[in-house]
C-alpha cells in the first residue's frame, strides 16, 4: 500500500513533465488543441526538437558557456564549503560557534538584497559581460547552507579518525583530503547535484551580468526564444525538454548518492 501511494505521488508530481514531453512531440499547431494520448494516434514529431534548436541558434556555444561555469561552480563549492564546514566541524579554535552563526545568519538574507551592491562592485572592477560575476560568488565558497551541510558531514564522522591519523604524523590537510573527504561522498554528491541544478538554470544572474550574445547561457537564450510572437508551442516545449533533460539525468545517476546526503545532513551533532 505504501509503494502505491509513493508511485500515485510521484506519477502526480510527474504530470507537468510528462505533459511537455507529450506537447513537444505533437504536430505544429495541435499542442494545446488535441487531448492527453495523442502520440497514440498520430505518431511522435521528433522534428520539433530540430526546429526548436535552431530556432534558439548557437546552441553548442550555449551549451558549452552553460557547462563551463556549471563545472567551476560545482569544484568551487564541493573545494571550499567542504573546507570551511571541515573548519567548523573538526578544528578548535577562538570564536568558532560565534563565526559558524554568523555564516547561517547570511542565510537570512535574501539574494536580491545584495544583487545591487554586487553588480556595482563587479562594473568597478570592469568584470561585467564576463564570467567572473558568475563563477567567483560559488568559487569562492558563497554558500553558507552548502557550510552547514559539510559540516553535519564532518561532525557524523569519529573523533578517533582524526586522532589516528595525527599519531601516524599525517597534517591537517592529509587528514582533511585522504582520510575525513573520501568518507563523505554522499555530501559531495548532493552539494554537487544541488550546485548542478541551481547553476545550470540561473537565469537571474546571467541576465544581469552577461551583455553579448556570446556569452549568453542556455536559459538566456530559451527565455528569448519564449518570447517570440510566431513560436510554436510544440517548438517552445521541444526546447524547454532539451534545456533540462541534463538536470534529470544528473539527478537520476546520483540519486542513492544524493539521498545519502541528505539523511547525513539530518542527522543530530
Amino acid at each position: 500500500m505504501r509503494r502505491l501511494v509513493l508511485l500515485a505521488v510521484g506519477l502526480f508530481y510527474a504530470l507537468p513533465l510528462l505533459f511537455m514531453l507529450e506537447v513537444s512531440l505533437q504536430a505544429e499547431g495541435r499542442g494545446l488543441v488535441d487531448g492527453p494520448g495523442v502520440l497514440l494516434r498520430d505518431g511522435a514529431h521528433f522534428e520539433n526538437y530540430a526546429a526548436a534548436l535552431g530556432a534558439m541558434g548557437g546552441v553548442p556555444r550555449l551549451f558549452a558557456n552553460t557547462l563551463l561555469l556549471t563545472v567551476v561552480s560545482i569544484a568551487g563549492q564541493l573545494l571550499c564549503c567542504s573546507l570551511a564546514g571541515y573548519a567548523f566541524a573538526r578544528l578548535e579554535f577562538r570564536g568558532r560557534e560565534g563565526l559558524f552563526l554568523c555564516v547561517l545568519a547570511t542565510m537570512l538574507l535574501p539574494e536580491q538584497v545584495s544583487a545591487i551592491p554586487r553588480f556595482l562592485l563587479f562594473r568597478w572592477l570592469g568584470l561585467v559581460d564576463t564570467f567572473a560575476p558568475l563563477i567567483l560568488p560559488t568559487v569562492l565558497g558563497g554558500a553558507p547552507f552548502f557550510v552547514f551541510l559539510f559540516r553535519q558531514a564532518f561532525l557524523s564522522l569519529p573523533p578517533e579518525l582524526s586522532e589516528a591519523a595525527r599519531i601516524d604524523g599525517a597534517s591537517e590537510w592529509k587528514i582533511y583530503w585522504r582520510v575525513c573527504l573520501p568518507l563523505v561522498r554522499p555530501m559531495l554528491a548532493t552539494v554537487g547535484v544541488l550546485t548542478f541544478l541551481a547553476t545550470w538554470n540561473d537565469f537571474w544572474a546571467p541576465l544581469l551580468y552577461l551583455l553579448s550574445p556570446d556569452n549568453r547561457t542556455l536559459t538566456l537564450a530559451l527565455a528569448g526564444f519564449h518570447q517570440g510572437y510566431n513560436t510554436a508551442v510544440e517548438h517552445m516545449m521541444a526546447a524547454t525538454a532539451v534545456v533540462i533533460a541534463p538536470c534529470l539525468l544528473v539527478y537520476f545517476l546520483t540519486q542513492r548518492l544524493f539521498l545519502g546526503g541528505i539523511r547525513t545532513a539530518a542527522s543530530k551533532h
